[in-house]
């Protein structure tokens, strides 16, 4: 019965949709159908945002169905961009129909943007303030860039100088917004010590245009964390750190206890889900990403020891991390609280090495030589940030494929967003910026305290060099403007980066001025292989 009135009613619909007259011959069979069936009727997806604002004229009941904050202009919503839903909660009002408007203004906002980029920068790079536009909108940033998604995942190829732009502005946009959320997360007290979430909003950075959330990695990690209480349980079943609720933890002071959770950890995570330090492709830049190491279940002795660290502290034991030389590491604590503590108090364990745990003297047959009790010590969350920008440095300057250097202009924003007084990286991040011929104006821009240091960095990147100094530290080549003029010593500059196979590096050999003057300088930066990191 029900159903035959659906089906009738929906032979009415499109025809009241088109008609204001509240006489139609469908009208009264219409409206004396039950709220339910007539709200199913208007969610069922045949209907666009015009037809419902036409039946919502028709009359009383109808109007009081399709009301603002009601299911219909909900799924309305819903089925034009099903991507913005989880950025609502079931519990908040919302006033679909509210949203629904600035969303459609927010996306013809959008591609009038993205039309004028296609128009002024076809053939030029797109400047620092080419994006003054974007910064001034108006309304949820969240809907311009889901209609930039919308452009890039537009079917076939049309639109393919759209989708370029739509790709840069986003890449913009994502890359802006953590960059702010990081420098609110580094302004935390020392003792915040959510090294995930650190870890995270560096992998957003680097991955701009993927999915990648604090909850999404949090939802990952606890899954783990269930599997070893379920091993935990069939070790002891009265073990406290099975009485943990979701995101809620204290720590175990009980050693054997503790000892009882990283048996469990060790199991799930490199026995049952074959978790593994990545010896095979060490260096390579997703060994580095949260949810790269989550998805690939490998990473370095850094990312692997963050995933252990944050599991062990979410069931009790109070792991702290160690910045150790080339190989990155985390102590557990044997002494008894409050005590006078030293190095060889701790046991050190070794994420990468399958959780394996180490003594002082096992630590410097790990890596080869002896080492300072001060390099045993622990770090905070910016140090430990630090290193992990350090190493996707390292990275980016061993670069061969891409001739954009995203990787290294992406870790040089981090590392200068934490450490924003370092000339060196300034001069580095200069000196790029004049090789791939864009952004000039950061120069410009500089705090006033650095302009001296960036005015070298442009002679750099634009004077012809003429010979190295033979530096074995820092291999930066000494500069000569003229072929009789003294070459200045560039120690004063502290660069540390080597430059390789490019005008500006040829060992101890003069290269001619005069052949040289009306070529363009290209500078492949490279770092030597080092094993870590």
């Amino acid at each position: 019965m029900a159903a035959a009135a659906i089906d009738s009613a929906m032979e009415v619909v499109p025809a009241l949709a088109e008609e204001a007259a509240p006489e139609a011959a469908g009208l009264s069979c219409l409206v004396n159908l039950p709220g339910e069936v007539l709200e199913y009727i208007l969610c069922s997806g045949s209907l666009t945002a015009a037809d419902i604002g036409r039946v919502s004229s028709t009359c009383r009941r109808l109007r009081e169905l399709c009301q603002s904050s009601g299911k219909v202009w909900k799924e309305q919503f819903r089925v034009r961009w099903p991507s913005l839903m989880k950025h609502y909660s079931p519990t908040d009002y919302v006033n679909w129909l509210e949203e629904y408007k600035v969303r459609q203004k927010a996306g013809l906002e959008a591609r009038k943007i993205v039309a004028s980029f296609s128009k002024r920068f076809f053939s030029e790079h797109v400047p620092c303030n080419g994006f003054s536009d974007i910064e001034n909108l108006e309304g949820p940033e969240i809907f311009f860039e889901d209609e930039l998604v919308c452009i890039l995942n537009m079917e076939g190829r049309k639109a393919l100088t759209w989708k370029y732009y739509a790709k840069k502005i986003l890449y913009y946009l994502r890359q802006q917004k953590i960059l702010n959320n990081l420098k609110a997360f580094l302004q935390q007290p020392d003792d915040y010590e959510s090294y995930l979430e650190g870890a995270v909003y560096i992998d957003q950075y680097c991955n701009p245009l993927s999915d990648i959330s604090l909850r999404d990695i949090q939802a990952q990690i606890d899954s783990i964390v269930e599997l070893v209480c379920k091993t935990l349980r069939g070790i002891n079943s009265r073990h406290p750190s099975l009485a943990f609720k979701a995101g809620e933890s204290s720590m175990i002071m009980e050693i054997e206890l503790q000892s009882q959770v990283l048996d469990a950890m060790n199991y799930v995570l490199y026995d049952q889900l074959k978790f593994k330090g990545n010896r095979m492709d060490y260096y390579n830049a997703l060994n580095l990403y949260m949810h790269q190491v989550l998805i690939r279940r490998t990473g370095i002795p850094i990312s692997m020891s963050l995933l252990y660290l944050t599991i062990a502290r979410q069931l009790g034991v109070p792991l702290e991390p160690v910045n150790f030389p080339s190989h990155f590491l985390l102590r557990w604590c044997q002494g008894a609280e409050g005590a006078t503590l030293d190095i060889f108090d701790y046991i050190y364990i070794d994420a990468f090495g399958k959780g394996k745990q180490l003594t002082v003297k096992e630590c410097e047959y790990l890596i080869g030589q002896h080492v300072t009790a001060a390099l045993y010590g622990v770090v905070n969350v910016k140090k430990v940030l630090q290193r992990m920008v350090g190493n996707l440095l390292s990275l980016g300057k061993r670069e061969g494929i891409d001739q954009s250097y995203q990787l290294l202009r992406d870790s040089l924003d981090l590392y200068l967003a934490m450490y924003p007084d370092q000339v060196q990286l300034l001069l580095l991040q200069a000196r790029l910026y004049f090789h791939l011929g864009i952004w000039p104006e950061k120069v410009c821009d500089a705090p006033f305290g650095q302009q001296e240091a960036l005015s070298e960095a442009t002679v750099l990147g634009s004077a012809p060099l003429l010979k190295s100094c033979g530096c074995s530290t820092c291999m930066l080549p000494a500069m000569q403007h003229s072929a009789g003029a003294a070459a200045r010593p560039h120690h004063a500059l502290a660069c540390p980066w080597e430059y390789v196979n490019s005008p500006l590096c040829l060992d101890s050999r003069v290269r001619d001025l005069n052949s040289k003057l009306s070529q363009k300088h290209h500078h492949k930066i490279i770092s030597p292989v080092t094993r870590e990191w």
